[in-house]
């Protein structure tokens, strides 16, 4: 039995080792960061705004964006675009 349970421990550890370090956006939180402190919007619009990015592109492309680093991968167009419609999305959360 005891060997069962420390299995099981071994693989939740595991589970929670690869979640936190390869699964958590890396972009998050300064997205939310650099949004509030355009000072624009609130706190909550923010987040409302990077779960919308962040649900549309991956981490290194919301990098990209966030360095203004747009070309033929990520054209600018589309990205305007979707910000524009998050922000309005998100303008009442």
């Amino acid at each position: 039995m005891s060997k069962v349970l420390l299995w099981i421990s071994a693989v939740l550890l595991a589970v929670y080792v690869i979640k936190t370090e390869y699964m958590t956006s890396k972009t998050y939180e300064p997205f939310v960061a650099g949004c509030v402190a355009a000072g624009t919007a609130s706190e909550e619009q923010c987040e409302c705004l990077a779960r919308y990015i962040h649900k549309r592109y991956s981490d290194l492309d919301v990098q990209a964006i966030m360095d203004n680093r747009l070309g033929n991968e990520l054209p600018r167009s589309k990205v305007e675009q979707d910000i524009r419609q998050g922000s309005q999305l998100c303008a009442n959360p």
